[in-house]
């Protein structure tokens, strides 16, 4: 029969070496467990931050859009009128451009006006080619020359971008359209009553996701309004 452990005895080498293994396996099951909850956060955050950057993408779509407009003060002659609607379809990412009442002026050093031209267009993201964002870019005033020779600015409005899809209720002829176009002799020289818009994204797997909005234009008639230069 064994003698009981006095109360100053040590532990033995096996005894500290089972200690530690217990305590590492715990760790070990903690840690991992630690790891998958803070994977699965980012993740998820992850997700919400592409779906919110969606939905305000489309919000800013919708909004922008509804305050579209065309002059009765264009000059015929002039290929490039300073007002204008006009949409190109393309295979993913369809373009916009639009003249409208909503800009807004911050310095008034500049040679801005309180009407400009939105266009909205698909471009490859500089650090990863495989990637396609949705840009905007708004011109700091009209005028009768390619919006792109304007002076203005230029940002991502969605990143990762897999499809933006528009169309055109005409309601003088009752149809729904895929293209529009207020440019030209052969021009529709009125805007459409409602855009329906259609934007794709990619979530953190991959998968698309489709976000659905709709915009009612308030003028879809040719306004009194002459474009002058600040």
């Amino acid at each position: 029969m064994s003698e009981p452990r006095r109360a100053d005895a040590g532990f033995t080498m096996l005894e500290v070496i089972l200690a530690f293994a217990i305590l590492g396996f715990i760790t070990t099951i903690l840690w991992g467990s630690f790891s998958q909850t803070a994977a699965i956060k980012q993740r998820t955050e992850a997700v919400q931050d592409r779906a919110h950057a969606a939905r305000v993408a489309l919000m800013r779509l919708s909004r922008e859009i509804e305050m579209a407009f065309l002059s009765d003060s264009e000059n015929p002659a002039i290929a490039e009128k300073r007002t204008n609607f006009i949409s190109t379809s393309h295979r993913d990412i369809d373009e916009l451009r639009f003249s409208w009442f909503g800009r807004q002026r911050l310095r008034n050093d500049l040679a801005d006006a309180d009407t400009s031209v939105v266009m909205y267009y698909a471009q490859n993201d500089p650090d990863d080619p495989s990637v396609v964002n949705l840009m905007r870019r708004e011109t700091r005033r009209l005028d009768s020359m390619e919006p792109r020779q304007i002076p203005g600015e230029s940002y991502i409005l969605c990143p990762g971008v897999s499809s933006l899809k528009f169309s055109f209720y005409d309601a003088k002829k009752r149809e729904w359209r895929e293209e529009w176009s207020t440019q030209g002799t052969d021009g529709t020289r009125y805007l459409p009553t409602h855009v329906r818009i259609t934007l794709v994204i990619y979530d953190e797997r991959g998968n698309p996701q489709t976000f659905r909005s709709a915009a009612r234009i308030l003028m879809t008639e040719l306004v009194g309004y002459r474009p002058v230069k600040s």
